[in-house]
This record gives structure tokens, sequence and C-alpha cells, in this order.
């Protein structure tokens, strides 16, 4: 018998610029530096050193799926021979995925160890007919990573999927704040929301201080909507300093970057 831990719908918040405009692109030339061979070595040296500690196979809530109903989540590709489980690094990716490609369905978070992980793989592989597994799909926009499910044999293969996903995801995100961070040193403040806003929408939600560039935004294009809720974001995260900072900014009506 599996360990499982569920939970249910914690209320993560939203921004609604978010909401009204899911995609907004990226600039020509930040597409540009990530293309670079300098963001390739600096994403191949932070996967070496996530890569240093051994794999803890049996630690908890390693990978997170949603379940509905009698079944785990998955979505079907026309491209593959059947369908592909839909596997998350967090609760909170799991539930961002959830409001925004099934609002009306009714799930829990299905949390699992990496080695219990592969023993869903494998069940899904052998009763449900499933060919692929896909790590953190995007809610909106249509890129999407798969792997073949064969591969994940072990919890070992899980931790070690985990591990490269993990690295592209820091390496781009700090690439997209430092990039959303000058533009907004420079003024350019549309540019920085835009850009923070698609870091939030397609990165993660889970990096404070791109919530906190966003209050700071909020106050200095008068945008009462999104200092809001970027402050919510910030509360949700436990984020106390922050927290603190973009208070003390909205009181003084000033901002710094």
């Amino acid at each position: 018998m599996l360990n499982w831990l569920f939970k249910k719908n914690d209320g993560l918040p939203l921004y609604r610029r978010l909401e009204q405009v899911p995609t907004r692109g990226l600039p020509g030339d930040l597409c540009a530096l990530e293309k670079y061979d300098d963001h390739s070595a600096w994403r191949d040296s932070i996967e070496r050193d996530l890569c240093q500690e051994p794999p803890d196979t049996n630690a908890p809530m390693a990978i997170t799926f949603l379940k509905s109903g009698d079944g785990l989540l998955q979505l079907r590709q026309d491209n593959f021979p059947g369908p592909c489980l839909l596997m998350f690094s967090t609760p909170l990716k799991a539930e961002d995925y959830a409001r925004v490609q099934v609002p009306k369905e009714k799930y829990h978070f299905f949390c699992s160890s990496a080695a219990e992980t592969a023993k869903v793989v494998q069940h899904f592989r052998e009763h449900a007919g499933s060919t692929h597994v896909a790590l953190d799909r995007c809610p909106r926009c249509n890129i999407i990573t798969v792997v073949d499910n064969k591969g994940l044999n072990n919890g070992e293969k899980v931790v070690d999927l985990r591990r490269i996903h993990q690295a592209t995801e820091l390496a781009r995100c700090g690439l997209y704040f430092d990039y959303a961070q000058e533009a907004a040193r420079a003024g350019d403040l549309e540019t920085a929301r835009d850009v923070a806003l698609e870091l939030v929408g397609h990165v993660t939600m889970e990096d404070a201080r791109t919530h906190l560039l966003l209050g700071k935004l909020g106050i200095a294009m008068r945008d009462g909507q999104m200092m809001r809720d970027a402050r919510a974001f910030l509360v949700f995260l436990r984020a106390e300093t922050a927290v603190a900072d973009l208070d003390e900014a909205k009181k003084k009506k000033s901002v710094s970057y």
C-alpha cells in the first residue's frame, strides 16, 4: 500500500491581468539571450549543483498528480499512441494547471515520493495505456515537454527528471527576472510588467522577487489591482520581508527596483 498524501484547494491567488491576457510574448532580445551559450552554460551549472546531493527517492511530495474522480489527470496528444500522464513538481503548479484547464472539475492533490511515482507510472502504463509523462505542463500555452514513461522505471530516474526540469526553470526564472528588473530600472515599466507576468504565468509562481517587482510596478503605474494581486501572492508564499517592503513602498509612494 502506497502512503499517499491528499490535499485540497488552498486558495491560490491570481493576477487579473494574467487572467485577461494569459500569453503576452517575450521581447526578441530576451528570446535571443535564452539561446546564447552563456545561458546554456549557466543552466548546466545549476543542474550539476543540484546533482551533487544523492537522490532521496523516499522524500515526500516529490511529484504531485491531479486526482479527478477515480483516476489521475491525463492528456491525449494526437501524435502519441496513448495518453500522457500529467505530473507536477509542486502542488502549486498542479493547482494553477487545474484552475486554468479544468476549472469545473473536482480534484485533489495526489502527492508522492519519487519511488512511489515510478510505481504510479508503471501502473498507468500497464493498466491505462499511458505511453508518456509530462512534467509541469504549462496551463497557458501549447508548449509541452514529454518523456517516454518506460524510462521512469525507478525512483532515481524520477529524481533525475525533476532535477533536469528544475535546472531549466531556475535558469529561465533568473534570466527573465533580471531582464524585467533592468527594464523597470530603465523606466520601461510596461516591458518590465509584461515580462514579469510571463515569468509568473509560464515559468513559476513561486519566486517572491517577481511578485515584489510586480507589486512595485503596480504602485509606479497606478495599477492598484496588480499591486494587490502581487501582495496576495507574497502573503500566500509567506514572504514576510517582501510584504513589508511592498507595504512601505505603498505608504511612501516611492519605489526602487
